[in-house]
């Protein structure tokens, strides 16, 4: 884990702005959210997994909050192979998209294997035990199970972890009082990317909060909550091998800013050091059997007799 104050001290070392005169720490926390993201979408670590609930009713799923992108998934342990919208539509134009067996059916094999898909019929319609996830591209807003399915059934989506936004200025939770006997823990949902000091805050509930920064708490109406250090998050899952790369993308941002103190130069140059890290990485994070076997370069599941 890398704690948030580890990366903006060491940023604002280098800009020599500790009293953040020149760079808010407003705007010092956005610009390392953004690094964090430019790093997370170019190396695609860390991986989660996302438990999904599919129905014949419910087979376009909304790309999940917690992911990034899509890179796979499963439906109790039988792994879905990906394809796009665009080779769905040409297998179905040529005739060639694989036969949906529906339940009770029998298989049948076509022992000259001539096509056996009729053309006219709508791919998208199709009904049937689920074969693949189709995608437009890895971050698409929307992945469609095909065929759909004909029961209910947990699809399990693998793909790059979407950061949480890191803040010390603006809480991530807060405890709702409202109803004194059931006290809520909710999720600030504002998007911290425009927060300014003195704005409102918006929770998962669509409830308007009004933030004391001084004081170190949120008020929902009458009822003021306070807040600890548990309400904030201020760190991101990622190792701590990754901070110089962080500090040099908040650096590139924090140089790219329209005023008085841009400079492109210095911009470009926090950017190559970046780039270089993350090159470097590119070559050593993947693993591989050469790479944990001292040069064993072939699948050691494989049982050979």
């Amino acid at each position: 884990m890398i704690e948030l104050l580890d990366i903006r001290s060491r940023v604002v070392n280098i800009l020599q702005d500790s009293t953040y005169v020149r760079w808010t720490k407003t705007e010092l926390n956005n610009y390392i959210h953004d690094a964090l993201l430019d790093l997370i979408r170019i190396t695609r670590l860390p991986v989660a997994d996302k438990n999904i609930d599919i129905s014949p009713t419910s087979f376009l799923i909304p790309l999940p909050v917690g992911l990034m992108d899509v890179s796979g998934g499963s439906i109790l342990g039988r792994e879905l192979p990906v394809v796009t919208t665009s080779e769905m539509k040409r297998l179905a134009s040529d005739g060639n998209l694989p036969v949906v067996v529906k339940e009770g059916e029998h298989s049948i094999t076509h022992i000259f294997g001539n096509s056996v898909w009729s053309s006219s019929d709508d791919w998208r319609s199709t009904v049937g035990k689920t074969m693949a996830l189709v995608l437009d591209q890895r971050s698409s807003e929307t992945v469609r199970v095909w065929p759909i399915p004909i029961e209910d059934a947990v699809l399990v989506l693998t793909g790059t972890a979407r950061p949480t936004r890191m803040s010390d200025e603006v809480p991530s939770t807060y405890s709702d009082a409202t109803n004194p006997n059931s006290v809520l823990t909710r999720n600030i949902v504002t998007p911290l990317n425009g927060w300014v000091t003195g704005s409102n805050l918006i929770d998962d509930s669509g409830q308007t909060l009004t933030l004391n920064e001084a004081d170190q708490t949120v008020s929902l109406g009458d009822i003021t909550s306070s807040l600890t250090g548990l309400n904030f998050t201020t760190q991101c899952p990622i190792d701590g091998v990754w901070i110089d790369a962080l500090t040099f993308g908040t650096l590139e941002r924090a140089y790219l800013k329209e005023h008085d103190l841009r400079n492109v130069e210095k911009s470009e140059y926090f950017r190559n050091k970046k780039m270089s890290i993350i090159a470097d990485a590119d070559r050593i994070e993947p693993l591989n059997p050469a790479s944990i076997a001292g040069g064993v370069n072939f699948n050691r599941l494989v049982v050979r007799r």
